[in-house]
């Protein structure tokens, strides 16, 4: 229950992130007072004084990971490992800089069996750089902190991969990132020793522009 409603609380910020963002966009456009200012945000910028070009390539967002468990610990099987509220700066065909705060939990069970839930929290930050119009690769870097009843740790994780988007209403896109994330070494106090993993995530997030 504790970990059910950590995602549905990460899940209202996520949407309130959205909201916002999508408010202050509808809002952008109707002070240029045409639609077409709120037209495609890959669009090449208008000539300065009218209004209809990129000014900040800021954005709001968010993301829901899809894994293969969390890397460590014994849960192996696929699903929801990560919802991550997002903000960061995007020029669309050039590159990317995104900022993420973002949560998780997975189980493991010691050499008696006894199970220990485990509560993570993680800040990262991921570079892109875009290769072909919509197609970019990215990597990226995270401080992962856990909480379980047997005490707090934390590691370092590092990840590559790529992705692509789509435009959908006026300036928002669609988001999907596939990569691999490296768990750094580190000691694990419920099992007594020290470990390391990997796993395969798939992102599927949405960005805002709030130019």
């Amino acid at each position: 229950m504790k970990i059910m409603s950590k995602f549905i609380k990460s899940f209202a910020l996520v949407v309130a992130l959205v909201f916002v963002g999508g408010t202050a966009s509808f809002a952008q456009g109707l002070s240029n007072g045409t639609s077409s200012a709120v037209s495609n945000p890959l669009a090449s910028a208008a000539p300065a004084g009218n209004g209809m070009g990129m000014r900040m390539p800021l954005f709001l967002g968010g993301s829901f990971g899809l894994g293969s468990g969390a890397g460590v610990g014994d849960g192996h099987d696929v699903g929801i490992c990560q919802i991550r509220p997002m903000i960061g700066a995007w020029l669309p065909g050039v590159a990317f800089v995104r900022l993420g705060y973002g949560f998780s939990s997975y189980e493991e069970r010691d050499n008696e069996d006894r199970k220990n839930d485990v509560e993570t929290s993680n800040f990262s930050v991921d570079l892109g750089a875009h290769l072909l119009s919509e197609f970019y690769v990215m990597g990226s870097y995270s401080r992962v902190s856990a909480l379980s009843e047997n005490g707090d740790i934390a590691w370092n994780e590092w990840s590559v991969g790529f992705g692509t988007f789509w435009i959908v209403f006026s300036r928002t896109f669609l988001t999907l990132d596939i990569g691999y994330h490296w768990v750094r070494k580190h000691y694990d106090p419920f099992i007594d020793k020290s470990v390391k993993g990997g796993r395969f995530q798939m992102n599927l997030g949405f960005a805002v522009f709030v130019y």
